[in-house]
């Protein structure tokens, strides 16, 4: 489904903004009842200038409907092949909206929890810096693990016979909750820190929307463990990139996506975007805009990089899907030797369980974007060059999830330091 809006007559002095719909093969179009003076719609932008006078009260109509049109399309019945099943479905989806556009919408009661959070998931905007709010909606990946642990915290009051409310978001609630994700659901700290941070900027939100006055959730508590994300040395990128796999065309160009991804700092959502308009070979740079962020960085074309794009002269590439080829870098890596040991663990309830594996079990796709953070440290790069390639706003954050530098890196570097004493 494609959705977009736009002003049904844009030279006349007033209009009304449209939605409009294309799904399945036909296309719908819809009168939102929204008017305002043309030059006051950002098309770009999808939404109303702040120079209109009722952009506020629009732009949370607005945001209500595509809520709307969007949980009607999940609604709707698909087949195996992920198409309509009838065009019963389109009618009906047709009808539902109509219906919502026809009766200014009620909403679920300011006192179901449940229901609220369900409106969480489908209104809820990304703050900017400073809380300011944006029209920037989380990514899909962050909207599944929103309704996961929504469904979650329904389990968990059905399991403990809990009428869920907001005034019983209180720290009884947060201790039998973090307890029963731990023992009953066998979760890891990492993953019950999550649950409870997504119940805060729920919470918030909620507060944010005069839904309640309980303020005890900013007293929870996140739950954190020991990180044992890796990331490669200079050395070992190197075993990745000079390994014999000319027997597997599979490999190698799984290698090269790694060492594209390695060289330039990016996601691999954002790598399997790259095509021939994303790269300016002749000033040597990669435009591609950050999905997460929405942010341009500035990516050069380095000599390393510019040695693989030379294997793909037409600068189009075949992407696996991100769990097939986290599943081949492993192969990659044994067959390029990273077969050190390193100790990874698992915290649950606060007890920390270790164990010992090949260091190529633990490659993945992501580990090339804190490989190029950390080699680029490793090479002398300044904190404020690398964070304009990779789009981090603060070192702070950049240093603690990304820059990974191995034992051997750190025992040179305060060795040969410390060697001038």
């Amino acid at each position: 489904m494609r959705l977009s809006f736009y002003v049904d007559r844009p030279d006349a002095p007033v209009s009304v903004i449209m939605a409009n719909v294309a799904l399945a093969g036909k296309r719908f179009r819809f009168s939102t009842g929204i008017s305002i003076c043309p030059a006051h719609w950002n098309h770009a932008k999808q939404e109303i200038k702040p120079a209109d006078p009722n952009c506020s009260g629009s732009m949370k109509r607005l945001h209500a409907i595509e809520a709307e049109i969007r949980s009607a399309y999940h609604a709707m019945p698909f087949g195996a092949d992920g198409k309509v099943i009838a065009d019963s479905a389109l009618t009906a989806f047709r009808d539902r909206i109509k219906a919502f556009l026809d009766n200014e919408p009620t909403g679920p009661s300011p006192t179901d929890f449940l229901a609220q959070f369900d409106r969480f998931i489908e209104e809820y905007r990304v703050p900017a810096g400073g809380s300011m709010v944006t029209n920037q909606r989380p990514g899909e990946a962050t909207l599944g693990r929103y309704r996961l642990i929504r469904r979650r915290i329904e389990q968990f009051a059905s399991a403990k016979s809990i009428a869920l409310g907001f005034e019983a978001i209180d720290v009884e609630f947060y201790r039998q909750f973090v307890g029963w994700l731990s023992t009953d659901e066998n979760l890891n700290d990492s993953s019950v820190g999550n649950h409870i941070k997504v119940l805060k900027t729920f919470m918030r939100w909620a507060l944010d929307e005069e839904l309640h006055t309980n303020l005890t959730f900013r007293k929870f508590y996140k739950p954190d463990a020991l990180s044992d994300t890796i990331a490669l040395s200079a050395r070992e990128l190197r075993q990745i990139r000079d390994a014999d796999l000319s027997d597997s065309l599979r490999l190698a160009r799984v290698r090269d996506h790694f060492l594209i991804q390695s060289y330039t700092g990016l996601r691999y959502s954002d790598l399997v975007k790259l095509g021939p308009t994303n790269f300016d070979l002749q000033n040597g740079f990669i435009a591609v805009p950050i999905s997460k962020t929405e942010t341009r960085p500035i990516i050069p074309i380095s000599p390393p990089l510019r040695a693989v794009l030379e294997r793909y002269p037409s600068l189009l590439f075949e992407f696996p899907s991100n769990v097939k080829a986290n599943k081949y870098l492993k192969e990659v890596g044994e067959r390029a030797g990273l077969s050190a040991p390193i100790v990874v663990g698992i915290s649950r309830n606060g007890v920390r369980t270790e164990t010992t594996v090949p260091k190529y079990t633990e490659l993945s796709t992501h580990v090339a974007r804190r490989s190029f953070v950390t080699i680029s440290i490793e090479f002398g790069l300044p904190h404020s060059i690398i964070r304009l390639v990779t789009g981090h706003k603060t070192s702070d954050v950049m240093m603690k999830h990304y820059a990974k530098p191995s034992p051997e890196v750190v025992r040179d570097a305060v060795c040969n330091a410390w060697g001038m004493l």
